[in-house]
């Protein structure tokens, strides 16, 4: 008996290796594209937080009048994102943010370097530790009955 493979058998085999190294190949493709899209969504995402960290706000004052909290404070270099207030560890709904003449709810972003004022109302008069919750953490205040 002959033990000699056709042209056929060769070719077909050759066919075999291509197309399974084309289908490699192409799946290495889109994996590593998917992958860097992934690194740079992480990436972007990590950047963001790291931003968030550098905010920060400067307490200038806070006091109690007439049943009202006043909290005046000073944004940092890069503003602030302003998500809540508390007063003796509970939480306030009822303040607003005043800046440049208009008022806004919370929370709220302020831009860099502004001066604001919080304004919680139907506040107790005793002294009370005030809480300000923004994106870099938090800061606390001393407001006293006036």
């Amino acid at each position: 008996m002959n033990k000699k493979r056709s042209v056929s058998n060769i070719v077909a085999e050759i066919m075999m290796i291509l197309i399974t190294l084309a289908v490699g190949f192409t799946l290495i493709v889109y994996l590593s594209s998917e992958a860097g899209g992934f690194v740079s969504a992480v990436n972007n995402n990590n950047n963001q937080a790291q931003l968030a960290l550098q905010q920060y706000i400067i307490p200038m004052g806070s006091y109690i009048h007439g049943g009202n909290l006043y909290f005046i404070f000073n944004t940092g270099p890069l503003g602030a994102q302003i998500n809540s207030v508390y007063i003796n560890n509970t939480l306030i709904n009822s303040c607003v943010i005043s800046f440049n003449g208009k008022s806004y709810a919370l929370p709220h972003y302020l831009p860099p370097d502004a001066i604001a004022v919080i304004n919680c109302s139907n506040v107790k008069s005793l002294t009370s530790i005030v809480t300000v919750a923004y994106n870099g953490g938090e800061v606390y205040a001393m407001a006293n009955p006036s």
